[in-house]
């Protein structure tokens, strides 16, 4: 499982933390390890509950990495996961890490967001609300499920190929600011000289 990102925000370390808990201590799943990459002001207390959790061996912290690192993790791992917690802020935004899961052809498992759906489409697992145990299950259902998995990847990165990825999303903003300046008239450039202030 592969968890990257800022991991500053009080409210998301609890989600983590919990899903992990669940399928470790609770379900006994000791075939499945979690990779939390990047860091914030709330890793060194990530770090301490995963060692209250007793996940210390299933749970690596990378602290900040280089590119060559996340290819490495990104490809390597089964699942993509988005613990990200309801939020206005979460509800109208597609996190980076949901799009670089999908380019890297990783199924994704997130909380049912609004704008994450948009993006994610069918290319994801979605767990009601802040349901952490349905967003155990929906981890352990792609792990004990790899075509599954590998469908789900190739969705996506079909997604980010035919509609989300920069070459596609470009001619939509150039196309938007064509629209935009073809209403109006251009300003005059300003032509002079500047005066002290």
């Amino acid at each position: 499982m592969l968890l990257p990102g800022d991991h500053g925000s009080p409210g998301r370390r609890r989600p983590r933390a919990a899903a992990a808990d669940i399928i470790i201590n609770e379900w006994g799943r000791d075939d499945i390890a979690f990779a939390l990459l990047g860091f914030g002001d709330c890793l060194a207390d990530l770090q301490a509950l995963s060692t209250e959790l007793g996940l210390d061996d299933h749970v690596a912290f990378t602290g900040r990495v280089d590119l060559d690192d996340i290819r490495r993790y990104l490809s390597t791992a089964d699942v993509g996961l988005g613990p990200d917690p309801r939020s206005p802020f979460n509800e109208a935004s597609t996190m980076n890490k949901t799009m670089e899961y999908m380019a890297c052809a990783l199924p994704v498992v997130t909380f049912d967001l609004h704008e994450t759906r948009i993006s994610g489409g069918d290319a994801a697992l979605y767990a009601p609300g802040d349901d952490v145990r349905s967003f155990a299950k929906a981890v352990v259902s792609l792990i004990d499920d790899p075509d599954l998995g590998a469908e789900m990847g190739a969705r996506g990165r079909a997604a980010i190929e035919q509609r989300l990825g920069w070459p596609i999303q470009a001619e939509i903003y150039v196309d938007v600011y064509d629209r935009l300046f073809a209403r109006e008239s251009a300003p005059e450039p300003l032509v002079g000289v500047m005066a002290d202030a």
